[in-house]
């Protein structure tokens, strides 16, 4: 059996949801030409959609990238053919391990967004745990720096750049609330433009669950007078600034939306489980 895999129709590794739904052998080869995977598929773009070598492949194509090349072949003969093509070609991939991924535990992709925000974010207090829910922590951060280096900015930019599947850490968003100028807002103009700058930094709820606690990221408008009154305590491990227990009573009568339903900040209330 003669066959060129270098001649054969291809989508890079970035791609395979491209790939189409047909019987196939398929190849997977890198930039040099070096054949690491041959398999068969009696649908090929079913098979992509969990392949078991996937985390392999592209952790090769971070380095040297990779594609998928594919043809065509009759369902009777793929297991034949697949076996011959190894045979001829030897590729890196088949005979080894499956590799798995890492898994990151969310306890220190939270120590990591804590150990980056902790001077962005104060902790105004918690709301006591029940048999009905756990404890909710409330974080307020300052939403008036509107620009790319305000807290709301750097929130959005760490969960782009550390949205990975191997954990179950995640940072859940849902709108806080709008801010509503007192004049008419014509569109286009110059007040639009600002106003919708300042809800992309203020209109934001983050949640983040970890080790059954459950994390909230709110904006204030209070956030220079109460940093002024807070002191430095642990949370997930990592020193953040929280709401003196001498001012809180006070706080909690002075900006009562801030503060409703919730108790002074007394010790640290995530458990580490990964140390």
């Amino acid at each position: 059996m003669f066959l060129d895999p270098f001649q054969l129709p291809f989508f890079a590794l970035s791609q395979v949801k491209a790939l189409p739904n047909c019987t196939a052998i398929y190849f997977a080869i890198d930039s040099h030409d070096r054949i690491l995977y041959i398999g068969q598929a009696t649908n090929l773009a079913t098979r992509w959609k969990n392949h078991h070598r996937r985390y392999q492949l592209e952790d090769i194509d971070r380095k040297t990238p990779v594609r998928i090349a594919w043809v065509p072949w009759n369902q009777e003969g793929l297991t034949e053919a697949e076996t011959l093509l190894i045979k001829s070609f030897q590729p890196l991939l088949n005979g080894t391990e499956v590799k798995s991924p890492e898994i990151i535990p969310a306890e220190i992709v939270l120590h990591k967004f804590l150990n980056q925000f902790s001077r962005r974010l104060i902790a105004i207090g918690f709301e006591q745990n029940n048999a009905e829910k756990p404890p909710n922590i409330h974080l307020k951060y300052d939403w008036t720096n509107c620009s790319s280096d305000g807290t709301a900015a750097k929130i959005k930019r760490f969960i782009q750049d550390n949205s990975c599947p191997n954990t179950s850490f995640k940072i859940e968003r849902k709108p806080y609330g709008k801010i509503i100028p007192c004049e008419v807002i014509r569109p286009g103009s110059r007040l639009q433009k600002v106003n919708a700058r300042q809800n992309r930094s203020y209109n934001n709820h983050w949640r983040i669950a970890c080790n059954g606690v459950f994390i909230h990221i709110t904006p204030t408008n209070y956030y220079k007078e109460i940093k002024s009154n807070t002191d430095l305590q642990k949370l997930a491990n990592i020193r953040i600034r929280t709401v003196m227990p001498s001012v809180f009573a006070e706080f909690a009568n002075r900006y009562p939306p801030e503060f409703s339903g919730l108790s002074c900040w007394v010790r640290d209330l995530v458990p580490r489980l990964w140390q």
